[in-house]
């Protein structure tokens, strides 16, 4: 008997073909049977049966052992498919069967070539591939380009593979740009993602549930800062405290949404600390008081886009704004305002922002014709809106048309006639447009249809 667990060489020699794999029939007394079983000798219908030889080792003597399989209870190595072991005898043998077997047309087909192949005595042993993971194979910059294009919810399932795809699947790369907007986002999730150091990040009416930040994720540590540039927090429902922590992390960051949030002292103090931001929408924003705009006039001298429009600022605030607003400021908004805002007021705006392209005083019904007066000054306006200023009447509007670079004019609201509009399209000639938009895009992360992108940046990779 064979050794256990060696796989033998395969012999197909018919002569010695296990008892247990013959066919056998036990129906002597039927007259009409086909086969009949007597002495040993089977006899075979020449019509039914063409082409089938008996069997010369039909003994009933043999035994049945294990090693009667082709394959031993172990994987095999390899299996031996080749006719060494038959002889001469044997393999003339074959060779009669497979022309009784195979028709005419099947026999002329067939080569000599192909003839020494099937009856080689060299053919060689079928072995199975080695097992190779060619995927370990590839560097990691190749396998963060194919998870590049993977969703960033199922990339959790990805880490759960194995430690390697764990730890390419937390790459910072791969986290750069993410847009959480219209969800709602339980304790502590916050915290998990500035964790993954995502730079572009859009939250855009979501709800954050209190506590932002929790113990167990990178964020929650002391020195952690948070490489967070680009923040849209517009109409966001968060509490006051979620925002203190999370600008408590953020320290970089050079455009911020909060539109429609509410916001207090801490809040903007807390803010104040990103003091190379560049673009912050307040607009529609409760809570700004007068303290916490002194911190972030203060120390963020690098903002060029504000809008703070319709935020019921009081006239002091007002007055801060206007005298300690930085002269690197590009495009502002301040409407809304109502009689709080004064002619006093954009004289001072005028001297603080000299290089202003862009100014919004709509519905500040208190200034009048004076104001006119000082927005002249502004020799790089490229855009004016006095929509439902009042107070201000057609005839000072046509002082506008020393501003050569001016190209819009907004003045909605009914309050001029329509003969005195076309006096003021006819001063100002075909260069400037007038009223073509209805509302303000000072400042705001997205504009019109456009949800893919924040401040012309996509969030999505």
């Amino acid at each position: 008997m064979a050794q256990q667990g060696v796989l033998q060489p395969v012999d197909v020699n018919i002569d010695y073909s296990p008892a247990r794999k013959r066919a056998r029939v036990e129906d002597q007394g039927n007259e009409d049977s086909k086969y009949s079983h007597s002495n040993g000798d089977l006899d075979l219908n020449e019509v039914l049966d063409f082409g089938i030889g008996r069997l010369d080792c039909d003994s009933q003597d043999v035994v049945v052992s294990e090693d009667d399989t082709i394959f031993t209870k172990t994987v095999p190595i390899g299996v031996d498919v080749s006719c060494a072991s038959l002889t001469p005898d044997s393999r003339e043998k074959q060779v009669s069967i497979l022309e009784s077997t195979l028709t005419k047309e099947s026999l002329d087909k067939i080569s000599i070539g192909e003839w020494s192949y099937l009856l080689s005595v060299n053919k060689p042993s079928i072995k199975p591939e080695s097992l190779i993971n060619y995927f370990d194979l590839l560097c990691d910059e190749v396998i963060l380009y194919i998870l590049k294009w993977i969703p960033k919810t199922s990339l959790k399932n990805v880490a759960l593979c194995c430690k390697r795809l764990y730890r390419l699947s937390n790459d910072e790369t791969l986290w750069t740009r993410l847009d959480i907007s219209n969800k709602r986002l339980s304790p502590g999730k916050l915290g998990y993602i500035l964790s993954k150091q995502v730079v572009v990040l859009r939250l855009a009416r979501s709800k954050i549930i209190p506590t932002a930040i929790l113990p167990g994720c990178r964020a929650f540590e002391p020195d952690f800062q948070s490489r967070l540039l680009y923040l849209d927090l517009s109409m966001t429902h968060i509490a006051t405290r979620c925002l203190t922590e999370l600008f408590n992390k953020c320290k970089r960051l050079k455009k911020l949404s909060l539109e429609n949030v509410a916001v207090n002292n801490e809040v903007l103090i807390a803010l104040s600390g990103n003091i190379d931001i560049e673009v912050i929408n307040f607009a529609m924003c409760t809570g700004i008081q007068e303290d916490g705009l002194k911190y972030l006039l203060r120390n963020c001298r690098h903002v060029r886009e504000l809008n703070i429009a319709w935020t019921n600022l009081s006239q002091p605030s007002i007055r801060l704004i206007c005298d300690n607003l930085s002269s690197t400021m590009d495009r502002l908004n301040i409407s809304g305002c109502k009689k709080m805002m004064t002619d006093s007021h954009v004289a001072s705006l005028v001297s603080s922002c000299p290089k202003l392209r862009e100014l919004d005083l709509s519905d500040c019904t208190n200034i009048t014709r004076d104001t006119m007066k000082y927005i002249r000054r502004l020799e790089n306006l490229t855009f004016i809106a006095l929509s439902r200023c009042y107070m201000i009447p057609s005839s000072s509007i046509l002082l506008l048309k020393k501003l050569k670079n001016l190209s819009y004019l907004d003045i909605h609201g009914g309050y001029i006639a329509d003969h005195e509009l076309k006096q003021i399209h006819a001063a100002l000639g075909n260069a400037v447009q007038i009223n073509q938009f209805k509302f303000s895009s000072v400042a705001r992360p997205t504009v019109g249809l456009r949800r893919s992108s924040i401040w012309n940046m996509r969030v999505k990779d």
